[in-house]
Order: C-alpha cells, then structure tokens, then sequence
C-alpha cells in the first residue's frame, strides 16, 4: 500500500510537472550559423522531477499509445514507425519510457519541443470546453507524432487533426521542427487550433500564454488551422466581423488575466524580446501587445538562446538569486524546479547522423551546461536511471546536486558555479566544431568508424560534465564545512 501511495503522489507531481515553460524559436537567417533553433525551458513542481534521455528504434508493428497520468487518451500508431529520441519522465517509476517525452528528433530529422502551457479564456471554453477524458494531453505528443511524420508541416497537420477529432484535454503550444522550417500550433478551448510558420528573418518568444495574433488565413505556405476558424469564433460569440477589428487569436482565444498573467508571463516575453532587439526594451510590461514575431538586432547564436534560458532578470530589481530575494518577482526564466531545458537545432549541410542535435540542460538552467546531443548517437548509460530520490550514478543528479547547493548562497556560488559551467561550455564548443568536421571527413570515406568517433565524442563530453558537476559539488560542500565549523566552533581540546 505505500508503494502505491508514494507512486501515486508521484504521478501527481508528473502530471502538474510542465505547468510553466519559456519558448523561443529562431529562424533560419537571422540564426548565427544559419541552422534552425527551437529552444524551451520544462519546468516541474517539485524540485526532484527527473528525466531520461531515450531512444526508440524503428518498429514495423503499430502499437497502442496511452496516457499513464492524465485523461486516458489512446491512440494506435500505425504501422512502420520511425525511430526518434525522447526525454520522458521517471521511466524507471512509472514502468513506461513515454511520459512526457517533451523533446526529441526522429530518424528523419522531424524534432517536436512539447508543450508550452498556455490557457484559453472562459468565454471559450464554455462554448468549446477542454476534452479531460481521452482528449490530447501534453504527456503523449511527442510519442504520438515523431514516430509519424517525416516534415515539420506533417506534424502539424496530424497534431491539428488529432486535436479536431479527438479534442485537447488542456491548452497547449507545440514548436515542430524540419531542416527547413520551424512551426508553432495553439489550440484554442478542446477543438479548434492555429499553427504558423516562423518567418525565416524573425524570432518567436512565448511564456504561458496564447502569443499568435493576426493571421492572413489564405496564406496556407504559413497559416494552418482548424476549418473556418474565424467564422466558427464569429458563430459562437467570441469574434465580431462587424466591429472593424482583425481576427486576432489571442485576443479571441487566450486568457490574459492581470492577477496571472502581467507578472508572471508578461515579464518573460518583454525581457527576452528586449535582450535581442534593443527597440522591445521597456519597463516593467503591463500590457500583452508584444510582437507574435520580432527581427533581432543581430544574428542570434547557439550560446544567445541558452543564455536566455539561463536568465534571470540580471541587472534588474527583479533578479531573485543575485538579490537572494524571491520576493522580487513573480518568476524569472529559470528556476529550480525546471525538469531540463533544450535546444533543438537542425542543419542542412552536415551528414544526417550529426545535423540534428538537442542540446539538453538537467535541472536550472542558470546552474547548468547545455550536453550536444546527436540524434544518431549511442545515449551514455548516465543519462537513463535517475530517478526522484538523489543518486551517485546519474548525470541528472550531478547536476541537479551543485544546483541546490549553489542556491544555498547564490551570490558566493552561483558566479563560481556559471563561471566553471561557460567554461565547459566553451570547450565543448570547441571540441564539437573539430569533431564535426572529422565526422563528416570520415563518413564519406567510413560510415562505421564515423560512427564511432560520434559515439566517443558523446560520451566524452556527457562524462566531462558530469565530471565538472561532481567536482563542484565536492568544492562547495567543502566551503560550507568550513563555515558551519566557524559558525559553531567550540575552543578546547
């Protein structure tokens, strides 16, 4: 019986675990190297919720998809699926590695960064109210939709045509992701959705909240919906054709709540849309009138986007860890009881094996690194097995112990911690583009032995990290001892 109890708050957990997430998509000429970028913060409850990072071979055979914590949603797959990796949730707990995977590339290079909670107003959902039993469910989407599809528009299409069948169970904000372009779908109440293209010159950034706007519904090369969106709004009350304004999605659709919203959601957007263009900086935002999409001031690189997961209001009132004050804020971009973070970048000019990669973050953001990981690597044996209770052997609980205790006194070790972690983070960089380059010298020549090289290369640098990890944990406990001796040192033999 307490076995089935702790399980239970287990699952509890899980299934609150990605209530606040940070998104932001780059597009492809205004990225640094010209790749595509789909980044997103997982962000939990509780502070232990850990993950795996899996990979799923190719099956001949469909197989029956269902939700272990929320809704019971099933599905069958149909039959020849595709490969793809996944970071689901306690897979070692739960008996299942397709918990809320959130994150991953198939063998086709198709990636899928799910979801970005978002909330649809009351107005809608009153007219279309969430499908909470056997309805879509955050849990199952990138299970549902790597296995299938081999372009970013397929995966939009089948994720929109689930959500009209079947209805959503909650509000979700789904990035799809080819070597080419780079999508985004909403859904609005249990059935209706919109999904746009990200333009290839601009950037998106979402925090919780419905960002798409104003659409121009005949430009199907960008705009994906639900059949006759704006007429089925305009039927139920939600949209007046009559009244002189543009069909606006968010304004139709989304919550915008000032008690919910303006501190929590608002700040996110308004921060990161200023840190990459200097016009979008203002002061504290009080109104949701931010940009669906924005051109940055300059090219954003790899290293731009992780920054801006790491972020935490610095140089502001409203930094809470610097300030060792959480009263601050409502929340920054990263916090302790993010799950992980990633970026999803995909390449057209490198061998397949090797042009997809999710760089992947356990735990804080702020106190982390960022792991490249390939889509056609082997997965080091650290990165499975963690589990909701701290371990010796797991990468995630290397890193998620120097995060809690660096948070003990942020302003002494969160600089040593982020100093050591840029470091790695610049030596990794370093290493990839040299490896990169011999990788795809060798693949023309020697498929095997390249894959070799890629299989050393991984596990060299998840090794690195954890190993950095590990050494700062060991050289903040040793200070801490330090002080608790003074603060309760006795004189005397």
């Amino acid at each position: 019986m307490k076995k089935i109890t702790a399980l239970s708050l287990v699952l509890t957990l899980i299934a609150q675990a990605s209530v606040a997430c940070t998104t932001i998509i780059v597009g492809k000429n205004v990225s640094a190297d010209g790749s595509i970028l789909v980044a997103r913060s997982v962000d939990g409850i509780d502070g232990v919720t850990s993950i795996d990072h899996v990979y799923h071979p190719p099956r001949d055979k469909g197989s029956v998809v269902k939700s272990t914590i929320e809704g019971h949603f099933t599905y069958k797959l149909p039959d020849h699926l595709l490969g793809y990796t996944g970071d689901p949730v306690f897979p070692t707990l739960v008996h299942s590695d397709t918990v809320f995977e959130e994150s991953g590339f198939n063998d086709v290079g198709v990636g899928v960064s799910a979801t970005e909670t978002i909330f649809s107003n009351d107005a809608t959902l009153k007219v279309d109210p969430y499908k909470k039993e056997g309805g879509v469910v955050e849990e199952v989407i990138p299970t549902v939709i790597l296995p299938q599809v081999k372009t970013a528009r397929e995966g939009v299409l089948l994720l929109g045509h689930l959500i009209e069948q079947l209805g959503a169970a909650e509000g979700v904000g789904v990035a799809i992701v080819d070597k080419n372009e780079a999508w985004y779908l909403e859904n609005a109440g249990g059935h209706e959705w919109l999904a746009q293209r990200i333009p290839d010159d601009s950037y998106f950034v979402s925090a919780n909240q419905s960002r798409l706007g104003s659409v121009d519904f005949n430009d199907t090369a960008n705009v994906l919906s639900s059949p006759n969106l704006e007429q089925w709004a305009a039927d139920h009350g939600l949209f007046d054709p009559k009244n002189g304004k543009a069909f606006n999605f968010r304004e139709v659709f989304s919550r915008d709540d000032p008690k919910l919203d303006v501190g929590y959601n608002y700040a996110r957007v308004s921060y990161l849309q200023g840190s990459f263009t200097k016009a979008l900086v203002g002061d504290w935002p009080k109104s949701n009138n931010f940009p669906t999409f924005a051109k940055p001031d300059r090219k954003i690189s790899l290293a731009d986007v992780e920054a801006a997961l790491e972020s935490h209001y610095q140089g502001t009132p409203h930094d809470p860890y610097t300030l060792a004050d959480p009263s601050v804020t409502e929340r920054p971009v990263s916090v302790f009881r993010t799950v992980q973070s990633h970026v999803l970048q995909t390449r057209t000019d490198l061998p397949p094996a090797i042009a997809n990669v999710e760089y992947l973050s356990f735990g804080m953001a702020a106190l982390g690194v960022y792991l490249p990981l390939y889509e056609g690597a082997a997965i080091p044996a650290s990165l499975q097995g963690a589990t909701n209770k701290a371990d010796d052997l797991s990468a995630y609980w290397a890193f998620r112990r120097v995060q809690a205790l660096a948070l003990q006194n942020y302003p002494k070790y969160g600089p040593l911690v982020r100093q050591r972690f840029d470091a790695l983070a610049a030596d990794i960089a370093t290493r990839q583009h040299a490896f990169e380059k011999q990788y795809a010298d060798t693949y023309a020549q020697d498929p095997a032995k390249a894959k070799q090289l890629l299989d050393a290369f991984t596990n060299e640098t998840v090794a690195q990290g954890v190993q950095v990890a590990r050494d700062l944990s060991n050289e903040i406990v040793t200070d801490i001892a330090k002080d608790v001796e003074k603060k309760y040192h006795f004189e005397g033999a």
